[in-house]
């Protein structure tokens, strides 16, 4: 493994300083981080001296972590909550998407549709048997993600759910929901059980669900697309946002620039979010 590599893969996972000439290290959103692969492999094409460690975490883990100097570039698929604003007053945002959250459940499933209600009894357990909404007689799996990422805070604010996190699950009400480490682990789950339901952003689920073993429902009878999201039609959306400390400098700074251009607006497209411009 090239030295420069090892030593920028050493920084994403031990929390080292993130300053050294000819990396760029980023964490957080597991959302945002196809799209960072995607623009990275062709950024590379004229950097190719650039190494960039692109590692997850969630969107908390995003906003911690550049804002500490431990990474170059944190990742969000949220806003910066006014809490961390306060404690981090040098971290600063750059849009690069828009995204949908939708609800995913195994394709042998009968469902194409739940209402709001249904998810939120759904995830209380409230409902404990896929015939009380429609489904074939199956008692229901939650799979969840964890309270650090984007996408569990804008689940769970739009379905009115708290959680309980502890030892690999997280209970909401009577519903019990085990608990993934990233959108890739929880769908890959829900593939492989017939009787599983999560969450996740629309571009990674339509990713998933070109392979035949998921699919996405629609929400209330309306389909995330690209119009829906944005015109607030289909109402559980959020940014995808780059984060700095600071003003960026050198490479991360020409890397965030790349991402906000046309050419990877256009690979953000591809990958199923909703570009900037």
């Amino acid at each position: 493994m090239n030295k420069l590599y090892l030593l920028a893969a050493m920084t994403a996972a031990f929390g080292v300083s993130a300053a050294h000439a000819g990396v760029i290290t980023s964490a957080g959103s597991t959302t945002v981080q196809p799209a960072m692969k995607a623009c990275a492999k062709v950024y590379k094409k004229s950097h190719a001296d650039v190494h960039i460690v692109i590692a997850g975490g969630g969107s908390s883990k995003g906003v911690k972590t550049v804002a500490k100097g431990k990474v170059d570039i944190g990742r969000a698929s949220r806003n910066v909550k006014v809490k961390e604003s306060k404690k981090y007053p040098d971290v600063k945002s750059y849009k690069i998407a828009t995204d949908g959250v939708v609800l995913v459940v195994n394709a042998d499933n009968a469902l194409s549709n739940l209402t709001s209600v249904q998810v939120e009894q759904l995830f209380k357990g409230e409902v404990a048997n896929w015939s009380a909404v429609g489904g074939s007689d199956g008692a229901v799996s939650l799979i969840s993600l964890g309270s650090d990422h984007g996408t569990y805070e804008l689940f769970t604010k739009k379905f009115h759910l708290k959680g309980v996190e502890a030892d690999g699950t997280v209970t909401f009400d009577k519903g019990q929901a085990w608990v993934a480490f990233s959108q890739n682990v929880a769908l890959k789950k829900v593939a492989h059980d017939a009787n599983a339901v999560t969450f996740a952003s629309v571009g990674v689920a339509n990713d998933y669900a070109t392979g035949g073993k998921v699919k996405v429902l629609t929400l209330d009878g309306i389909e995330a697309t690209s119009e829906n999201v944005v015109s607030g039609t289909y109402t559980v959306s959020r940014p995808l946002l780059l984060l700095s400390k600071g003003e960026p400098i050198g490479e991360a700074k020409d890397f965030i620039t790349f991402m906000q251009g046309a050419e990877c607006q256009a690979i953000v497209k591809g990958v199923g979010y909703i570009p900037v411009k």
